[in-house]
């Protein structure tokens, strides 16, 4: 079927690329399958892009009352097939069919769930937060700033207090030591017991 589109030329665009920016329109495309669809006259082709080209205009002006409206819509009808297709499965006598009939419906039903979602979507989007954060650990730290990044040092080891008295002198282990409260009865080895290395 031949369609007859009303083209209007651009400024320094010829009739070639104007027909082929017409026809690969979103809205003219849509109106091409929907006078398909519909069994309407390929004569209104024009009048149903006009339509479809108003209703672009009225999104791209946040008017979103037309997209909530088709959503619910889409929504109810894909619950309408959900509610049939289920009503023939758990009628159904044969194990195939029955199986084949609940696919389907629960496909309806998921995608049916899916539309109001995004119907909710629409009408309270999620709102972004962006927080600052430091996440420490390893010695790595994340700072989500737009300041430039600082280079980080590499830490340096702290000495061990417990193997030395003070910063720089080593304990000597060597010396004899007062035996504790508990089991007063061992005392320190003598240097004859001692180990070698």
């Amino acid at each position: 079927m031949q369609q007859n589109y009303s083209i209007e030329l651009q400024r320094k665009e010829t009739q070639a690329q104007a027909l082929a920016r017409t026809v690969t329109s979103p809205e003219c495309l849509s109106a091409s399958v929907l006078t398909i669809c519909q069994n309407i006259e390929h004569t209104q082709v024009n009048e149903m892009i006009d339509q479809l080209k108003a209703q672009s205009a009225a999104i791209h002006n946040d008017d979103l009352s037309r997209a909530e409206s088709m959503l619910i819509a889409q929504a109810h009808t894909l619950d309408g097939l959900f509610a049939k297709l289920a009503s023939h499965a758990l009628t159904s006598n044969e194990l195939g069919k029955l199986e084949r009939y609940m696919k389907l419906a629960l496909k309806a039903q998921s995608q049916a769930r899916a539309t109001l979602q995004t119907l909710g979507d629409i009408k309270a989007p999620k709102q972004i937060a962006f927080v600052k954060q430091a996440n420490i650990g390893n010695q790595v730290q994340v700072n989500n700033t737009t300041t430039a990044h600082a280079r980080t040092r590499k830490k340096q080891k702290e000495p061990n207090e417990l193997l030395e008295a003070h910063h720089g002198e080593r304990l000597d282990t060597r010396t004899k030591s007062k035996t504790g409260r508990v089991n007063q009865t061992v005392a320190t080895m003598e240097k004859e017991h001692r180990a070698d290395k």
